[in-house]
């Protein structure tokens, strides 16, 4: 590794050759990188080096699995708690219990998500009694930002947050938020802002109005709505064709300014079965770095039990059309419940309710147990994750340290006030 591409020119070390201490500091964790910063000058210079934290994190990527975090609820505070499952080096038909992840921003409540993580960099939806706030952190080097409310916000009148999504361009090397905003005086009409880490600023994208309406179900706060890949994100709308309400998978690349509409693979007539329940048979994930679609002939709800199986379509994001990947075979009681993880593994979930009585015989209350599986897709293998102590809803997320600074971030400390950072706007939740 040569070190003039860092501009190091000081000598690191009397005993050693400059490109061979680059070579080592490129193999060590990012732990120990943080703790060397202090060592000297130059050796901080180099670890804050944009082209060294950019080669450090791609050889760890290469050399080893994502962890996966799994958000939910504490099965006995409620709390919303977060776990990491350290990579998997090889299938194993148990998963030992994952680790406690501290996420340090307090008390939040059940609707608190993550809305998407890219290159060490998790993006969270912060909420708790006093308000809201979106949050970039990077829980390696104990940094995050806290992002600023929109301008746009206060000009469209009463809002909700109909989805988020978070993810990171490769090619201006820069992060983005999409925020869809459902107006308030109109469930068919929606904006979209999108924020940019780079600027740190919003900007508002026009809308034709073709899509009536955005799918998500708002009972189910972390369920997978919006995806991000490679810098474009997508999400499933609903639109009047032929005067029949139909889906259409709706996109928007980082630095566009237009929405661009893309067909589902099976033309999908009468979709919205009841605009309460906004039943949908149709989920986006993000399988291995391509866009995935679901396509289930379930209708409870939103979600998608493997009872029936269901089709696996993947999208060629130049030709903008779909192929079917695989069917996946029915499995009687398991729910899918999050997006796909890594190597084609989904997070799922079998519930398992016990009723409890009295000496006398009287019902007291249900007992629920729910126990969590990566799921292989392509070789039906199930690996369980042993004492996880999360209850439903899940989130899951790929996740791997990294030395990407927050531009602009603030320093962790044990617990961070959030009162400082919150926008209390409860139509906003």
């Amino acid at each position: 590794m040569n070190s003039d591409q860092f501009g190091q020119e000081t000598m690191f070390c009397p005993f050693l050759p400059g490109d061979i201490v680059i070579d080592i500091l490129l193999r060590l964790p990012v732990k120990s990188l943080s703790r060397f910063k202090s060592v000297s000058k130059p050796f901080s210079s180099l670890i804050k080096n944009p082209n060294f934290i950019s080669k450090q994190h791609a050889k760890t990527t290469q050399e080893k699995p994502p962890d996966l975090l799994i958000m939910g609820r504490h099965h006995n505070t409620l709390e919303v708690t977060v776990r990491l499952i350290n990579s998997l080096t090889k299938p194993r038909h148990v998963i030992p219990p994952p680790l406690h992840f501290d996420v340090p921003f307090g008390v939040t409540s059940e609707k608190t998500r993550i809305v998407g993580s890219a290159n060490g960099l998790v993006c969270l939806n912060l909420i708790n009694h006093n308000g809201v706030a979106i949050v970039i952190w990077n829980p390696a080097i104990k940094t995050f930002k806290p992002i600023p409310k929109s301008p746009n916000v206060s000009s469209l009148g009463k809002l909700t947050v109909t989805d988020l999504g978070f993810g990171y361009h490769p090619g201006n090397d820069d992060y983005m938020i999409v925020r869809l905003l459902n107006v308030a005086m109109s469930r068919r009409k929606y904006e979209v802002e999108v924020y940019m880490l780079s600027t740190n600023s919003w900007r508002k994208i026009a809308s034709d109005g073709r899509v009536l309406q955005v799918i998500r179900p708002f009972w189910k706060p972390m369920a997978p709505g919006m995806i991000v890949v490679k810098g474009v994100a997508y999400w499933v709308g609903v639109e009047v064709r032929n005067e029949e309400m139909c889906s259409v998978v709706v996109s928007l690349e980082m630095t566009g300014e237009e929405l661009t509409f893309i067909l589902p693979p099976i033309e999908h007539h009468g979709i919205v079965v009841d605009l309460i329940r906004e039943a949908t048979t149709l989920r986006l994930f993000n399988l291995n770095e391509s866009l995935a679609l679901i396509y289930s002939t379930n209708l409870e709800k939103v979600d998608i039990w493997l009872n029936n199986g269901f089709d696996i379509w993947v999208l060629n994001e130049e030709l903008r059309t779909w192929s079917r990947m695989l069917k996946v075979e029915p499995i009687e009681g398991f729910l899918l419940e999050a997006g796909f993880w890594e190597n084609s593994k989904a997070l799922v979930a079998q519930e398992r309710k016990e009723m409890c009585y009295d000496e006398n015989g009287e019902y007291v209350y249900t007992k629920g147990e729910t126990k969590l599986f990566l799921y292989d897709v392509t070789t039906g293998d199930f690996e369980i994750i042993e004492n996880h102590e999360l209850r439903a809803p899940f989130q899951a997320y790929s996740y791997s340290e990294s030395l990407v600074p927050v531009n602009g971030g603030v320093d962790v400390v044990k617990e961070v006030d959030l009162s400082k950072f919150l926008d209390f706007d409860p139509l906003l939740f």
